[in-house]
């Protein structure tokens, strides 16, 4: 194969299409190349490169194409032996970024128990599902699930459980569970978690794993007694809202109004950066919110200031997709002036 180099004319060779015939000199070869065998070529020695042809790429025929396989579940298994187990747990780890800001959470299914189990599970939000898995999680051992991001705490996250233990004689009868997490309720459960043992937020799901027999008049007893132990409020603004008679102290010293400026809520507020006082607010915001509900409070002042309008926008976007929220608006107000959104709750 010859190509032109400037002036000079150069020859790449290989091993099957050119060979070295004779040296003419110290500086000069002959060549000759196999397509041409009567043909001899004088080339400098500098001017030779050799040439190496490239292996032709071996193409898969779709039908056999391999489908690359998930990665294995991370599968945690404790060498040691709970003495007092709580059963089937979930955690929420927190996973801190560079900056230590915490994003998102690793959950993990804990089985802290002595029995194996068959269990479906399905985490999702009002907004969207988180994770679901459908496993086998063997005794004293943690399963890896997925990730729940810190956004999602806003959406009412809640985890479905169906759980069926094996025994000798097969599996039991699936017992299910439901659990709602609420932000305040979240951030109150920080603990060691067993089997994994790291300081994660940690839920019980499912401590008793002998299906219950509910009788027809155990049902109409808990209704009798649930519809009793509930009274009404006057109306408020042509609005009824029912409160639990046993929070009736609670309820009389309840303060219809929070103050979310960040020096009324953490004394050390001068080290921290925009997004975590963001977040302290929002948690703060969304405890007030919970208890308020809790306690059927008809109407609330969320006092966020004016400034450049994060937190107020934040809150409004909450507020916006919160289930129990009859309306809120952010008008001008004799005390707050602009610098408070008024709630009020549904019945």
């Amino acid at each position: 194969m010859l190509f032109a180099v400037g002036s000079k004319v150069r020859l790449r060779y290989t091993g099957e299409s050119g060979v070295i015939v004779s040296i003419l000199d110290e500086s000069m070869l002959q060549v000759r190349l196999d397509s041409e065998p009567d043909m001899l070529i004088p080339a400098f020695e500098e001017d030779l490169e050799r040439f190496t042809e490239a292996k032709p790429l071996i193409f898969v025929p779709s039908g056999k194409e391999k489908t690359p396989e998930a990665p294995p579940r991370l599968e945690v298994k404790s060498q040691y032996i709970v003495l007092k187990p709580k059963g089937l747990q979930v955690a929420f780890e927190p996973m801190p970024g560079r900056d230590d800001t915490v994003t998102r959470y690793k959950v993990w299914l804990l089985n802290d128990t002595l029995h194996e189990f068959l269990i479906e599970l399905d985490l999702y939000t009002t907004t969207r599902d988180v994770l679901t898995t459908d496993d086998k999680i063997g005794a004293s051992t943690a399963l890896e699930l997925g990730d729940l991001l810190y956004d999602d705490l806003n959406d009412a996250p809640e985890v479905w459980l169906s759980a069926r233990r094996v025994t000798t004689a097969g599996a039991d009868e699936p017992i299910e569970r439901s659990l709602k997490i609420r932000p305040k309720q979240f951030f109150n459960n920080m603990l060691t978690a067993p089997v994994i043992h790291v300081l994660a937020y940690t839920f019980v799901l499912l401590d008793s794993f002998e299906p219950q027999q509910k009788s027809a008049e155990t049902e109409d007893l808990k209704a009798y007694t649930k519809q009793n132990l509930r009274v009404r409020k006057p109306k408020s603004e042509g609005r009824s809202t029912l409160y639990q008679a046993f929070n009736v102290e609670e309820f009389a010293h309840f303060v219809p109004e929070i103050d979310l400026h960040i020096q009324s809520l953490n004394k050390g507020y001068a080290r921290l950066d925009k997004s975590e006082i963001l977040r302290i607010q929002m948690q703060h915001f969304h405890g007030f919110l919970d208890k308020a509900i809790r306690l059927g409070i008809p109407s609330v002042f969320v006092i966020h200031g004016v400034g450049e309008g994060k937190l107020r926008d934040a809150i409004a976007e909450s507020l916006r997709r919160h289930p129990d929220v009859w309306r809120f608006k952010n008008e001008y107000h004799h005390k707050y002036g602009y610098g408070a959104t008024e709630v009020t709750f549904s019945s």
